[in-house]
């Protein structure tokens, strides 16, 4: 790599979860300064609001894995600052000097659940999106938590597919079932106990059958098959290991209804429903058929009863104006696509291009893009990045090299001009009541279930 000597440059990222932070830290390691800003109090993203608090150990390496990031010299920190609402990209990337802007502030807008009318029922709680109900059970717990509140009713329709869903129906289950649990036979399980042995089992230790609990339960309802949801990436495009992947997904599935006592119907998209006075009676379900590896509708419906209907069917990000789009992603360009259309130094990275709300896939390509705009190879970062295969090492080492050059090849800001970007947002902060990175993280970090239960033992 060229040797850039002591020369100056600046980045702006928005977003700090997964892919901001992995951004940041790749660009900060060629001694480029980078200012992160995210609209929360904590960067962790989705890690922490749409991941299900059971993962515990997952939560906690791959947070850690962020603060190792932002705790790089040349990253500042910017937290509970909004685009649109402190300041608009247009006026970031014109009045300062920015050598790049790097949008990586995820996907956490729910997609539509496309029935006609049905938004509606989000007033009344009879509509759960994934990402409120994830936010919701995950900080109910927490003193003075001023989030939405839910309550889950007996009977309720889960709509999607693929592991987030299977966690929305394990949710679903456990907060059924253990208040059922706790009501009629004064049996306290606590949400780890009870996701760890399922439900299954912890009626057979207390010689319960389904049936004492009196409850009709949930039913999860998806478009395709249990063998085509997408539980299992095949290992490759060899058509013997994409049906050995069909066959973990179908048996993933079935472990779950065994496990969690939940209900499934294939081949099904909702399409209408019908209500009682105000209130959501059933859901209209038109069938599938699989023609070319795509469902399509046969125009044979059918009614299920319903109590509430949560949509489980994928996170888009929220689209900015100004930026082009194709579909729900954001439109890029460029040898590895992470140069958005239209701009020379606007980049996106994660699930603002990928269109998805994967925490995987965020990490995978926040790692990726940053490699766009160099040539040399480098050793991989350690912690969380290790678990995955080293041809996407090789493939996302280049990207962030890549980037990183094209910035330190960029005509250099004075450095006063650096310098009075990087005071502004010391005052920000200040203002904020923002003093280390370190202390900010301890005062907003969420008490945990765990420590909670722990201290009562």
């Amino acid at each position: 790599m060229t040797n850039h000597h002591e020369r100056e440059h600046l980045a702006l990222v928005i977003g700090a979860g997964v892919a901001g932070s992995e951004a940041a830290y790749q660009l900060a390691r060629h001694g480029i300064r980078v200012i992160v800003v995210d609209q929360n109090a904590l960067p962790y993203g989705k890690i922490e609001d749409g991941l299900p608090m059971w993962h515990i150990g997952l939560r906690d390496r791959v947070e850690e894995e962020i603060d190792k990031k932002l705790r790089h010299p040349k990253i500042k920190f910017l937290p509970l600052f909004k685009i649109g609402r402190d300041a608009q990209l247009s006026d970031l990337m014109n009045e300062y000097k920015f050598d790049a802007v790097i949008l990586a502030f995820g996907a956490w807008k729910d997609r539509p659940l496309p029935v006609p009318g049905i938004e509606k029922f989000k007033e009344t709680g009879q509509l759960i999106y994934q990402n409120d109900l994830l936010k919701w059970f995950n900080h109910k717990h927490e003193p003075g938590f001023e989030g939405p509140h839910f309550e889950i009713k007996d009977g309720v329709t889960v709509i999607g597919g693929g592991l987030s869903s299977l966690d929305v129906m394990k949710i679903v289950m456990m907060e059924l079932v253990g208040k059922v649990l706790k009501e009629k036979y004064g049996l306290d399980y606590d949400v780890f106990t009870m996701e760890k042995k399922g439900i299954k089992k912890i009626l057979e230790e207390n010689n319960l059958k389904w049936e004492d609990l009196g409850l009709k339960g949930a039913t999860l309802v998806y478009r395709r098959s249990a063998r085509e949801m997408p539980l299992k990436v095949a290992a490759s495009d060899d058509p013997k290991d994409k049906e050995k992947a069909k066959d973990v997904a179908e048996r993933l599935l079935n472990t779950y209804k065994e496990k969690f006592m939940f209900d499934f119907i294939p081949h099904a998209v909702p399409v209408d429903f019908k209500e009682e006075n105000g209130k959501l009676k059933a859901l209209i379900f038109e069938r599938t058929e699989n023609k070319d590896g795509k469902p399509v509708l046969t125009g044979q419906r059918f009614e299920h009863p319903t109590s509430q209907v949560i949509s489980s069917i994928g996170s888009i990000p929220v689209k900015l104006p100004g930026i082009p789009y194709e579909g729900d992603a954001i439109k890029t360009e460029g040898p590895l696509g992470s140069k958005v259309s239209g701009y020379d130094n606007l980049f996106a990275v994660g699930n603002a291009v990928t269109g998805k709300g994967n925490i995987k896939m965020a990490k995978e390509h926040g790692r990726q893009a940053m490699k766009d705009w160099i040539e040399t190879k480098r050793e991989p970062v350690a912690g969380v990045l290790r678990q995955l295969n080293d041809k996407f090492i090789e493939d996302t080492d280049k990207r962030a090299d890549r980037i990183s050059d094209y910035i330190l090849s960029q005509p250099i800001p004075t450095q006063e001009e650096v310098e009075h970007v990087w005071e502004l947002v010391e005052e920000r902060r200040k203002k904020i009541g923002y003093t280390t990175y370190d202390e900010w993280i301890a005062r907003h970090k969420p008490v945990r279930l765990e420590e909670i239960l722990r201290k009562n033992k």
